[in-house]
């Protein structure tokens, strides 16, 4: 049995910060569960958390919005390509006319391992799909125009663009110990758990897609976060790692609502070990997440400061 228990978050370096909100709240119907800001170098930078109402991981998607720095990202190779959402069976009709009506660019529905999807972009051009399941059991993200019967539940998986798969899929079953679940055309599968939404990762085979970037930079999918219980497990994964010649691979950072370990698979993608024993009430009340713009306790003195220098945003 894999330490994963399956996906924590994705994290995208996206364009501008309103646009950004409007597409996963006003558009999706998720919950804007945390307003914080990237940890990481000095030019102040939002990261935007969504979700459904508990911040539940698995259903969280982070953006970095990156218009205001001017940053740009490669897509290509080494990357995730899509993200997937779970939807119940049944609810694409309803989502194609919902893009059709706000113009959202999308295409046909097609079928894939036994799961219809629905193709469609952010603002900022990366893909995402809609995938129809009845096996998805988590509570639904519903707005006052988006019923329940048709809406998001969570992640459901995500799609790699690799250029050489097998030292790739070694490392699936090896080193994460994800079960092989099968092949389609170009595709490849790989499931943890009990293989519902949420614990699905697929390879997507493209031997001429060029290398893309793996910076921050706007347009591109940075990385996915596994979900872990604590430190001492991403400890055992990070030996098992070093043991097998995975070598680059990070220290247990602290990202304030839970401590990350990053590193790379074979074909590039940057991975995370995210832990889920901190979470979002640190700061906010369950039923209050995302309400105010929060910091952790070695920037909260910078407050005014950064919050003047990012884009505001309106729920």
């Amino acid at each position: 049995m894999s330490l994963i228990k399956g996906f924590h978050h994705l994290t995208a370096c996206v364009s501008g910060a309103q646009e950004d909100v409007d597409f996963y709240v006003k558009l999706l119907g998720q919950s804007l569960v945390k307003k914080t800001v990237l940890l990481d170098g000095d030019t102040p930078i939002y990261h935007l958390y969504y979700g459904n109402a508990e911040g539940a991981p698995g259903t969280l998607v982070t953006s970095f919005p990156f218009r205001h720095k001017g940053v740009h990202g490669r897509r290509g190779s080494g990357q995730i390509r899509v993200i997937n959402y779970s939807v119940p069976a049944g609810a694409l009709e309803f989502w194609r006319q919902r893009f059709a009506a706000h113009g959202v660019p999308h295409e046909a529905v097609v079928q894939r391992f036994g799961e219809q999807r629905l193709r469609f972009q952010h603002p900022c051009g990366i893909e995402f799909d809609l995938v129809a399941s009845d096996r998805d059991t988590r509570p639904a993200c519903t707005a006052t125009d988006i019923p329940e019967a048709f809406a998001i539940r969570g992640v459901h998986s995500i799609t790699l663009s690799l250029r050489e798969v097998d030292e790739s899929i070694r490392f699936m079953q090896e080193a994460l110990e994800f079960r092989y679940a099968g092949a389609s055309g170009p595709y490849h599968r790989f499931e943890t758990g009990d293989g519902a939404p949420g614990t699905v990762v697929e390879f997507m085979h493209e031997p001429d897609r060029l290398q893309g970037s793996s910076i921050y930079g706007e347009g591109t999918i940075h990385h996915v976060a596994f979900a872990v219980d604590n430190v001492a497990q991403q400890m055992v994964l990070k030996e098992r790692f070093m043991g097998m010649g995975y070598i680059d691979t990070s220290e247990s950072v602290n990202r304030n609502y839970f401590r990350s370990m990053y590193f790379k698979m074979p074909g590039g993608v940057i991975f995370e070990a995210a832990t889920t024993d901190i979470g979002f009430a640190i700061d906010e009340e369950p039923g209050h997440f995302g309400q105010e713009f929060q910091l952790p306790p070695w920037l909260k003195d910078r407050k005014d400061e950064l919050l003047a220098r990012l884009e505001p945003i309106v729920v």
